[in-house]
């Protein structure tokens, strides 16, 4: 397979969602790290697309930025994240299946919430809110609050012990299909990648359904290199890749400093993978 000469990364979050830098300053960052391919991927947002390109203009950055969304899907319960590339932010499928999204989400944050209410933790919308730069509240941004008041020393345990699936402030998710965001990501002209595979947690016979699921779909790639990963899950993605016959992506999910890979660190794929972008 071809050659990877440049520093891709084809994940990462701004303050249109729950991540913690601007879009000027993503892609400030991005370029000091050595990327030469960024797309953003802010959760079910592309609100931050038109300020990045025009940072990259007024600041004359040797960048190409890849207009990106995350979107997040529901299968047998559990919340899958299927980001879209080079789509089309103005597409009127993609606006109006991102507007249903960040309806649910509102409704989702109050119910949390509530939840933690419950739990004698009082206005943590509220607290979220402050967390959120942009209109997304997730609940990245409940985390936050809940490591900034003291209920929990950091985010990993404010997950598990109240916004995880087994927390007392869970709430299911209710999101879009698959089928749905893939079919959407390709009426805005872009292409469907699988994110971060092996961070749900799944056996691997339930591994396999979920790329059986994607393919089914017309899902087009999975995230071979990606953060938080082990040397034998960057095999092991490489290796379903080659059996379904995805496309390989590589992305670092920037979100923070603490919890990601910085911009642009993930390693260079394996020669034995099809990269998603052969063919930009």
């Amino acid at each position: 397979m071809s050659a990877e000469p440049k520093n891709y990364d084809l994940h990462s979050h701004t303050i249109a969602s729950d991540g913690i830098l601007s879009p000027t300053e993503v892609v400030l960052r991005a370029v000091e790290n050595g990327v030469d391919v960024l797309a953003i991927t802010d959760h079910d947002s592309t609100d931050g697309l038109a300020e990045a390109h025009a940072a990259i203009k007024t600041h004359d950055l040797p960048l190409k930025l890849i207009n990106g969304v995350e979107i997040s899907t529901v299968w047998s319960g559990l919340d899958i994240h299927v980001v879209g590339l080079n789509v089309d932010p103005n597409n009127s499928q993609l606006i109006e299946l991102l507007k249903n999204q960040s309806a649910y989400r509102i409704e989702r944050a109050k119910a949390i919430s509530a939840k933690l209410e419950r739990t004698r933790i009082m206005n943590a919308y509220e607290g979220a809110q402050e967390h959120a730069k942009g209109e997304i509240v997730s609940r990245a941004h409940f985390a936050r609050f809940l490591v900034e008041k003291g209920f929990v020393p950091d985010i990993k345990r404010a997950f598990k012990k109240y916004l995880g699936k087994s927390g007392t402030a869970y709430v299911p998710p209710m999101w879009c299909s698959i089928g749905e965001a893939v079919q959407t990501i390709h009426a805005a002209g872009g292409q469907a990648v699988l994110a971060h595979p092996s961070r749900y947690d799944l056996t691997g016979a339930k591994l396999r359904k979920l790329f059986d699921v994607f393919k089914a779909a017309g899902g087009d790639g999975i995230e071979v290199s990606q953060s938080r990963q082990s040397q034998d899950d960057f095999y092991m993605l490489a290796k379903y890749a080659m059996q379904y016959q995805f496309l390989a992506s590589r992305g670092s999910d920037f979100h923070d400093f603490n919890n990601y890979l910085d911009l642009g660190k993930t390693p260079p794929l394996s020669e034995n993978v099809q990269p998603i972008w052969n063919n930009w």
